[in-house]
């Protein structure tokens, strides 16, 4: 892996993500406007209006408001206000928590969501890979008993957990979360979570399970902006150790400083009713869409998968696809057809002596957040596109 490529996953969206007929590369929701949001939360049009004129624009707290990291705690067993910091995005959150623990080992889930280790790469951190694994049908699964081999023979400081998972939509299962957690107690190891999916982790409930424990050496980041489809608003947090966490926001005083004050706002009425319509809203597309998925999969003869257990993407495997040229020719249809979907090669998957053609990184990631009639229609270009 080259560092220097750390953006190259963003690079490739800001190419098309604004001009494709369909967009299926995002990894966030359909973007919803400010009064849609407002409005979903119980916000009327009136008080929006007020509350937005006469905020003054001021630096909020360092650390977040406080009613907003309340609300956060709550979404955490066994936190307080003190083992919350509001960021801007789950993006600087991780990055002043790696600047804080400086691993020089790092454990995760491979394929991965580039961030969570090109950051610890870049200062110098060695990354251990827990295979994630695809059946012949393209459904992904993680083995408990490999991953404790893999962690026990390496001995990592530090052990990333992302669930829902970023590229393959695996939600990882209470039972390995808590077997990761015994051992790395045992072994003195840290354990952050990113969390940035678990509004849509969970069919009956609003949240999903979290990989906090109260405690020093487990540290979990999270947002709601992808699952809600406002990724523009950038509000994030890391709920962990109050020492740790006030060493971010030490190095947060000498770079982004404070939250917008208006964008602390939103966020907490969106965050201070779970069962708001606008949850409600986002929750109730994305089952629609993993259904569509789900019955599209079944009959497609150009594509194959799984839909996401949680979160909303995917790895999604060209059928008949056994080489780099069969791959790039098949993609290249789907961008002649308007649909644009990020190659799996875009976020350095791609192993040559890998036994699935998915590992090998023949294929791509697609996105769920269109809206769910236009999400039916995308999948059907898919199939004109792929399908021999």
């Amino acid at each position: 892996m080259d560092p220097l490529r750390t953006f190259f996953m963003e690079d490739y969206l800001e190419g098309s993500r604004f001009t494709a007929r369909y967009n299926l590369g995002e990894s966030g929701g359909r973007p919803v406007t400010v009064g849609e949001l407002l409005g979903g939360s119980g916000v009327s049009p009136e008080r929006a209006a007020d509350v937005f004129l006469s905020t003054p624009l001021n630096d909020s707290p360092n650390w977040g408001r406080a009613d907003l990291r309340d609300s956060v705690a709550a979404m955490h067993p066994g936190a307080t206000r003190d083992n919350v910091l509001i960021t801007t995005g789950t993006s600087e959150a991780l990055l002043l928590l790696f600047r804080q623990l400086r691993p020089r080992r790092v454990a995760l889930a491979w394929p991965a969501f580039q961030l969570l280790y090109e950051l610890p790469m870049q200062q110098g951190a060695e990354v251990v890979r827990l295979p994630v694994r695809w059946d012949a049908r393209g459904v992904p699964s993680v083995d408990t008993a490999e991953w404790l081999e893999r962690l026990e023979r390496e001995r990592p400081e530090v052990v990333i957990l992302n669930t829902p998972h970023n590229p393959t939509g695996l939600v990882l299962e209470p039972a390995l979360l808590d077997a990761v957690a015994r051992w790395a107690e045992a072994a003195g190891a840290t354990v952050v979570g990113d969390e940035h999916y678990r509004f849509l982790s969970s069919d009956t409930q609003v949240l999903g399970a979290t990989v906090y424990r109260p405690g020093s050496r487990t540290f979990v980041t999270g947002s709601f902006i992808k699952c809600l489809g406002c990724p523009g608003l950038r509000i994030g947090w890391c709920v962990g150790d109050t020492a740790v966490l006030a060493g971010m926001q030490n190095e947060k005083n000498y770079t982004t400083h404070t939250v917008n004050p208006v964008t602390e706002w939103i966020a907490h009425e969106v965050l201070k009713e779970l069962d708001s319509p606008a949850l409600r809203l986002a929750r109730d597309g994305w089952r629609r869409n993993r259904a569509t998925l789900s019955a599209f999969l079944e009959r497609s003869r150009g594509v194959y998968g799984a839909a996401p257990s949680g979160g909303l993407v995917t790895c999604i495997g060209l059928r008949g696809v056994t080489d780099a040229e069969g791959n790039e020719a098949r993609l290249a249809a789907l961008s002649a057809a308007g649909v644009f979907v990020l190659p799996l090669s875009a976020m350095e998957v791609g192993e040559l002596d890998g036994t699935h053609p998915l590992e090998r990184g023949y294929g791509f990631r697609l996105g769920l957040g269109m809206a769910p009639e236009r999400f039916a229609e995308a999948l059907e270009a898919i199939e004109r596109a792929t399908a021999r």
